[in-house]
């Protein structure tokens, strides 16, 4: 993650480089307002690059990581797939959980999880069960969204009678 950040602040720092001596090069009138347009749209793109780019499963990786403790990734990567599945399944439940009760939600959830294409398994999909609003399962859509990469089209939801 470090070396991607890395990579994207010297593309910004190289285009601004590369702006800044084509404007100083450039004679006044049209030409100079021409060339400042062109430079600003450069940057834009050098800014803008990566995150056109950007990968959901390497995004929905880190996002696992982050959220679990270093020691516990650490003692089960040794351990077989099915192991890290299943923790990574329960810290997501419980985390999804947490943002629910929150938002005042009453509700049970299952993550099902699918390796990526390093065969790290990520979460993928999102079932939640319980009586939401329309803004309540929008809020938590929102959230499901930023907090894990899982768009909006691999959440269910699903009414259930008798969750608490």
């Amino acid at each position: 993650m470090l070396a991607w950040i890395k990579a994207w602040l010297l593309g910004i720092t190289a285009a601004a480089l590369l702006v800044a001596a084509a404007q100083s090069l450039m004679p006044g009138g049209a030409i100079r307002r021409v060339g400042r347009l062109t430079g600003g749209l450069v940057l834009l793109l050098a800014a803008l690059g990566p995150v056109l780019t950007l990968d959901q499963d390497a995004l929905s990786r880190a996002l696992s990581e982050y959220h679990l403790p270093v020691e516990e990734v650490e003692a089960f990567q040794n351990n077989s797939a099915d192991v890290l599945q299943a923790l990574i399944e329960e810290k997501a439940v419980a985390y999804i959980s947490d943002k629910a009760e929150d938002l005042g939600i009453a509700c049970s959830v299952a993550v099902e999880t699918r390796a990526g294409e390093d065969g790290y398994p990520v979460p993928y999909q999102v079932t939640v069960a319980g009586e939401l609003s329309q803004q309540q399962r929008q809020a938590l859509t929102r959230r499901i969204e930023a907090d894990f990469a899982i768009p909006a089209e691999r959440q269910i939801y699903q009414k259930a009678e008798g969750v608490t």
